[in-house]
């Protein structure tokens, strides 16, 4: 599965993506479309034009059709979650005649003639994208009775260690 990004200073980076892992074609190419969405974040991009042969990822991405499988509704939510981060973003279905230059990663090094500066990057990539969600740990702490409770109840209720003899220190 392959990719292709310009950027407005037309550099061209070519990536190409092994998936090691069984994946429908529609399946790989939202694979192709968030690790170019990671990849021009990175880069420090804020405009993503999108141009993609599937009818289906497109259709879901702009709207237009719903996602239904639960593996596409997760890709597509990834999508939704990573866009807020383009100022501007769009996505077009092109037919594969068009889309031959993607196709054709693996054999353009050898065949390109183009005077444009451009890289291709090969990732392997051995499962399918996950959402990242973001953990927040928590360190449970146990609440003992402390030498310092009585100076927090002066300082904060006003109340006295005279008041509170014979009463339990425990707070819930």
């Amino acid at each position: 599965m392959g990719l292709v990004v310009v950027s407005p200073e037309k550099i061209i980076i070519e990536k190409f993506l092994r998936l090691g892992f069984l994946a429908m074609n529609n399946e790989a190419e939202y694979e192709a479309l968030l690790v170019g969405m990671a990849m021009v974040l990175k880069m420090g991009g804020n405009t993503l034009e999108v141009f993609s042969d599937s009818r289906l990822v497109v259709g879901q991405v702009k709207g237009e059709l719903e996602a239904r499988d639960l593996r596409m509704l997760e890709y597509l939510n990834q999508v939704k979650h990573l866009q807020p981060g383009f100022n501007s973003f769009s996505s077009q279905q092109i037919p594969r005649s068009r889309n031959t230059h993607v196709d054709s990663l693996a054999t353009l090094a050898t065949s390109s003639a183009q005077s444009l500066p451009w890289f291709i990057l090969v990732e392997d990539q051995c499962r399918p994208t996950e959402k990242k969600e973001e953990k927040v740990h928590i360190h449970q702490i146990r609440v003992r009775p402390s030498w310092m409770d009585p100076i927090v109840l002066f300082l904060k209720d006003n109340i006295l260690l005279e008041e509170i003899r014979g009463k339990s220190l425990w707070f819930n």
